[in-house]
């Protein structure tokens, strides 16, 4: 079990289309909200436009409570919620939701799809209050499985005496107490004190829901072959990435990334091209033709072998041997990613893309594209 109290030095600041916005917390703790590689995440937003537009997010569902203001939330053309102080409203991150009226303080919950999540206002008093939480599902016999739980108070005025398994800690106004639990792990809360806070509730099964090697950042003794490896099968004149997915190889969804990032900027050839232009050079020098290609030749072979792989090694996420495994050994949310993989066809998708660009239509997926088409 884990338990933390973030403060306001740890808040994140962003802007947002209505006005700014803190991040509380999130989890896992080094995941970005940009990157949408989160499971939850807790934050507080203001606006000062009488109308603003929330942003899109398809894969997550939102519980919003109002702490300040008064406002009317409308989720595209299905309902329309009026929301005042310490009221909520739960809804779909995927719906077009436009917020009408000043919103001077919310507290959001944002979960992935998959999640059970809610939100309660707790008014505390000297008596300790026992906080009923929700069953959470057991790992099967094989040990896969089962859920975990995350449990918050913000404080929005006062304080309050939160109470976990029988030890106390102080969560004054504007912080956000979180306690993380593994499968298995029993805790108790109660909360007592003078002041509000908001109780918050996520049960999740991690493993369907988020990549997270248990050795992230730690380099591994075969990460260089890996990177080789990697290299030779990424580069723009080999189509070897493709044999390896056919073996049954996976990569986790951050080193694809890399390996895009990779591949579109051209840093190997770039580094390859400015060494071949450095050899060129030594004819300015008085080296003969012949000493040159010979020299080009060399440093091609240097570079394929050493050079691009290092560039490789340390752009890449380590430990490499955690983000390629075999298909036979991937947990289940693994395995989902890799069936996505195999089944994903590059050549097709640039083919969408330029048709799109070409009809100026911008479509959420292969099978709205193709609806269009057929318009």
């Amino acid at each position: 079990m884990e338990k933390k109290i973030y403060k306001e030095e740890n808040y994140t600041v962003s802007r947002w289309s209505g006005g700014n916005t803190r991040e509380l917390a999130i989890y896992p703790e080094n995941a970005k909200y940009l990157e949408r590689d989160f499971i939850w995440r807790l934050s507080s937003a203001d606006s000062d436009q009488e109308e603003s537009s929330f942003t899109k997010l398809p894969d997550f569902d939102r519980i919003l409570m109002v702490l300040a203001g008064e406002v009317v939330l409308a989720h595209g053309e299905e309902r329309s919620v009026s929301l005042k102080a310490m009221e909520q409203d739960s809804f779909d991150g995927a719906i077009k939701t436009k917020c009408f009226g000043r919103l001077e303080k919310d507290y959001n919950l944002i979960m992935r799809k998959g999640c059970r999540g809610r939100m309660e206002v707790i008014s505390a008093e000297n008596d300790a209050k026992a906080m009923q939480l929700s069953d959470r599902k057991a790992p099967d016999k094989d040990g896969l499985g089962g859920e975990f739980g995350s449990y918050g108070f913000f404080c929005s005025e006062g304080h309050v005496i939160v109470s976990v398994n029988g030890q106390s800690e102080m969560v004054r106004a504007d912080q956000q107490m979180v306690i993380n639990c593994r499968p298995r792990e029993e805790v108790n809360l109660s909360v007592m004190g003078e002041g509000t806070c908001i109780f918050t509730e996520v049960v999740f099964e991690k493993n369907e829901m988020v990549f997270e090697p248990d050795t992230a950042g730690a380099s591994s003794s075969g990460d260089m072959g890996i990177a080789l490896k990697l290299f030779l099968s990424n580069n723009r004149w080999s189509k070897l990435i493709r044999r390896e997915k056919k073996k049954g190889l996976w990569y986790s969804p951050e080193l694809e990334k890399k390996l895009a990032i990779l591949d579109k900027f051209f840093i190997t050839g770039i580094v390859w091209i400015i060494g071949v232009l450095a050899c060129l050079c030594t004819m300015l020098a008085g080296l003969g033709s012949g000493a040159v290609i010979g020299l080009v030749a060399a440093y091609t072979i240097l570079d394929l072998f050493l050079i691009s792989p290092l560039i490789y090694k340390a752009f890449l996420p380590k430990p490499l041997s955690a983000h390629v495994k075999d298909s036979e050994k991937l947990n289940p949310y693994e395995k989902k990613m890799f069936e996505e993989q195999a089944g994903h066809d590059l050549h097709q998708e640039k083919l969408m893309h330029k048709y799109r660009d070409r009809s100026g239509e911008s479509y959420d997926g292969v099978g709205d594209f193709i609806k269009k088409l057929n318009k």
